[in-house]
């Protein structure tokens, strides 16, 4: 049994209220729906056995619902994001999903990397 409902992820992914954003996912072959997700960039720290590598991960946290048959290669584009003045702190981008993370609990979290 799931520990949260629907409604309570849809106020975390609210855009106005919450913390989410409006996203536009395509499934390979179908056709543009918009779905409410958390979009951050994750920390990563790759060991490659001598020099270490930093960098940060595109990874948006949707419902599972939303994205029932989530594919390796559908493509996620997410608008400007600004602050409240209007400035823009990150500009339209366009991703593509290389990996996904099912929670079980009824979300799931999309690998993006950035086209």
């Amino acid at each position: 049994m799931a520990m949260e409902f629907d409604r309570d992820f849809d106020g975390y992914l609210d855009a106005d209220y919450g913390h989410g954003i409006n996203l536009t996912y395509t499934p390979t072959g179908g056709s543009a729906t918009t779905i409410k997700a958390i979009l951050n960039q994750e920390y990563v720290d790759i060991d490659t056995g001598g020099l270490p590598i930093q960098g940060f991960q595109p990874v948006a946290h949707v419902k599972t619902t939303d994205i029932p048959s989530i594919a390796f290669g559908d493509t996620i584009a997410a608008p400007a994001i600004t602050n409240l003045d209007g400035t823009t702190i990150k500009a339209a981008t366009n991703y593509k999903v290389i990996n996904f993370e099912h929670d079980n609990l009824g979300m799931t979290s999309l690998l993006l990397e950035v086209q």
